[in-house]
């Protein structure tokens, strides 16, 4: 009796409110990160927008309404990161393989957790007969998740990451990857090496290889097993349906990859999203001044978590600088003790609204691509101090491009930071590099965000997109590479061979 009430409550809850609505879509997001969440909420929101039904698998917490369900995991960061202070990572100090080993032992931790939450069982408890339109799946990580495709009936697949272009996204897609040209994230290569840095990034790719083709995907494969059966397909076939791979990189900023026409660019989405000045902001930045100057460390990275002599330094070269106006974003403003009037410290920033201000002039950050994106796109400078992942590499580009500085965390000082500030502030070069990558950037003849919404609703249309398809991923390895033909080949010379051998034999024998 409960559980026929149960069934006729879930169609009066979800049913009905999709009969209203064009497609039902399961959009899971695996990424603990609120910038992550802020990108694919760009993406969700017009979908909904645009009369879709989305069901949400979500980080943060939204208030679900008709045609717009989420399925929250509370405190799921916070979680994983009490499972890395239990153990003792050594390794994160290592450089690019620490990077790369720490990356991959993340994702194993979040996808321990993340299997085992009620939000995961919610979705399995669907009426067996329930079937989506489209799943879009967060591929930077949790692919044990691609179980839900065959859970719901094999709707097509699309596939998105704000994680730029990951490295992996080769194995979704017949992406050709050169590691002589193509400098691995963890790296802060560029893509002419020397000889032994492309000795090194091949290392690193393959040890990347490794730990997310033999290890990674091979525990996500027998989570998937446990979730969904013994019979369930590889993961590693699964996220190969991918009808389109929706990646966050732009050719303004990122290196030269040649793309399959499944992967499209749409870097950059989450910078039409409004934001408003709050008051207090407004007003500090009407403060006389040559201009406002950004610290904000994004939504992983924690100031407080710097250390007091950091914190102290980074007060002081602001204390030591009246003429600027500096915000900064800061969990916990009490304990810095006296603020000087020309700083002001918040919990949360509107950072693209800051950023779009005219009066901002510089914007010092941890290296994170979202936040390099929004400073890209109103031509701002940047200092860059990265911390781990794809921050390092990005902020080598910055330096490369001569329109930003690097400090490393352990450099961090009130000297260092001046000179940098400094650096940044009167060298006018910085200025007119990032103007001119911020053109290149603008100028686009569609919009991310609209260019995005274009293909997974033409997916949606057409149930998929075949035809975009590359051949490769059904050829098997030794077809792919022409080793067949290469094998033939020489078989070919050595009859070839032995038989002239033969035959002069022969001849030698008859004289």
């Amino acid at each position: 009796m409960l559980y026929s009430i149960s069934q006729c409550l879930f169609a009066i809850v979800f049913l009905l409110p999709a009969a209203t609505y064009c497609d039902n879509i399961l959009f899971l997001q695996t990424t603990p990160s609120r910038s992550h969440h802020i990108w694919n909420k760009q993406i969700f929101n017009h979908l909904y927008d645009n009369g879709h039904n989305l069901t949400i698998l979500t980080f943060e917490q939204e208030q679900s309404i008709p045609g717009k369900s989420f399925l929250y995991v509370p405190k799921f960061y916070a979680r994983i990161m009490m499972d890395f202070a239990a153990e003792d990572n050594s390794e994160s100090e290592m450089g690019p393989v620490g990077n790369i080993i720490n990356m991959y032992s993340f994702y194993e931790k979040a996808s321990r957790i993340l299997m085992k939450e009620p939000a995961i069982q919610h979705l399995l408890h669907y009426p067996t007969n329930f079937k989506f339109d489209l799943i879009i799946h967060d591929f930077t990580m949790g692919q044990f998740l691609l179980g839900f495709i065959e859970r719901f009936g094999n709707p097509p697949l699309v596939s998105i990451s704000a994680f730029n272009s990951p490295s992996y996204t080769m194995y979704l897609a017949d992406i050709p990857v050169r590691f002589t040209t193509m400098p691995n994230y963890a790296s802060e290569f560029h893509q002419q090496m020397s000889f032994m840095e492309r000795c090194w990034n091949h290392f690193y790719w393959y040890l990347e290889y490794y730990h997310r083709q033999f290890r990674f995907m091979s525990n996500e494969d027998r989570r998937a097993q446990e979730l969904f059966g013994q019979n369930s397909t590889s993961v590693k076939e699964l996220e190969k349906r991918s009808s389109i791979i929706l990646v966050n990189s732009d050719f303004s900023m990122d290196y030269h990859q040649a793309l399959p026409p499944n992967v499209i660019p749409v870097g950059g989405l989450h910078i039409s999203r409004p934001e408003n000045i709050p008051q207090n902001m407004a007003e500090f930045m009407d403060f006389p001044s040559k201009g406002v100057i950004l610290l904000s460390l994004g939504s992983n990275v924690q100031c407080e978590g710097l250390g007091k002599d950091i914190n102290q330094a980074i007060l002081k070269t602001f204390s030591n600088l009246p003429e600027y106006n500096f915000i900064w974003k800061h969990g916990d403003p009490e304990s810095l003790g006296p603020v000087p009037p020309n700083v002001l410290i918040q919990r949360w920033i509107p950072q693209r609204a800051i950023l779009s201000d005219p009066r901002t002039k510089l914007l010092i950050g941890h290296g994170g691509l979202l936040g390099l994106q929004e400073a890209t796109w109103y031509g701002v400078p940047v200092i860059g101090i990265p911390f781990f992942a794809d921050q390092l590499q990005n902020v080598d580009k910055l330096v490369r491009g001569g329109v930003g500085v690097r400090l490393f965390l352990n450099e961090l000082n009130e000297m260092s930071l001046k000179q940098a500030l400094q650096e940044v502030m009167t060298n006018k070069s910085y200025l007119r590099n990032m103007i001119a990558r911020s053109k290149l950037f603008r100028k686009q003849p569609q919009s991310p965000l609209d260019r995005a919404i274009f293909w997974i609703e033409k997916v949606l249309e057409n149930k998929g997109l075949p035809y975009l398809a590359s051949p490769a991923h059904d050829m098997p390895f030794y077809q792919l590479y022409g080793i067949d033909l290469i094998c033939v080949t020489l078989l070919i010379v050595v009859f070839l061979n032995l038989l002239c051998k033969v035959l002069l034999s022969l001849v030698n024998k008859q004289s």
